[in-house]
């Protein structure tokens, strides 16, 4: 019976695939990357223009 546990748990259903958890943390990243990005570019704005303007 505690073979059959063990051979249960060790299965390939309990082990997560790469793949699946690396996408999983890459979607949530990509919109706070995308505010980080809007935000740098609002922030450097005024500084380009004053240097544009000379």
């Amino acid at each position: 019976m505690a073979y059959r546990l063990v051979r249960n748990s060790s299965s390939l259903r309990a082990v997560p695939s790469p793949e699946r958890s690396r996408a999983v943390a890459i979607q949530p990243m990509l919109p706070a990357l995308l505010r980080g990005v809007i935000f740098i570019s609002v922030l450097a704005a005024p500084f380009v223009a004053a240097l544009l303007a000379g």
